[in-house]
């Protein structure tokens, strides 16, 4: 039993490792990014798509992130963005839907793409659901209870 636990803690720490090892040097570019100018170039291709959702600006960026590199790793942008204060309840609830439905689109298609599948039926049909479901979310919730600017999350 406890070779068992200390072989869960082994991977269990690895796994952090190597999620750390991709996480902190994606967050480095993100902010060098940021500093040159080049994310606030990217994000604003994606300004009619926050229209359209009805989110603010500030959302782009984990938006843009989680679509290029996935779920996974552009929720770390998300959790900064939200301890920063910057992302309302309401942002924060579709960029996650949106993203749930629809990310890591040049990965997840090209490699679904490898093995056969209509690299244009993938992206269409994956932006069309996320786009529809976000927009619905985006206008069903009260916007007093959506809209307010949240308090920066703490670390407990």
């Amino acid at each position: 039993m406890i070779d068992t636990a200390a072989d869960g803690l082994k991977a269990g720490l690895m796994g952090v490792r190597d999620i750390a090892v991709i996480v902190v040097p994606l967050m480095v570019v993100i902010e060098l990014a940021k500093d040159s100018g080049v994310m606030q170039w990217i994000t604003g291709r994606f300004r009619p798509l926050a229209a359209l959702l009805k989110i603010s600006r500030e959302s782009l960026l984990p938006l843009v992130v989680g679509l290029m590199v996935g779920l996974a790793f552009g929720s770390g942008v998300i959790i900064n963005a939200a301890r920063d204060g910057q992302l309302s309840k309401k942002d924060r609830h579709v960029v996650v839907v949106y993203l749930s439905l629809c990310h890591s689109v040049f990965e997840d298609t090209l490699l679904l793409a490898a093995v056969g599948a209509s690299l244009s039926w993938l992206v269409g049909s994956r932006l069309l659901l996320a786009t529809a479901a976000a927009m619905l979310l985006a206008r069903i919730f009260p916007h007093q209870d959506m809209e307010a600017q949240s308090q920066p999350l703490g670390m407990g």
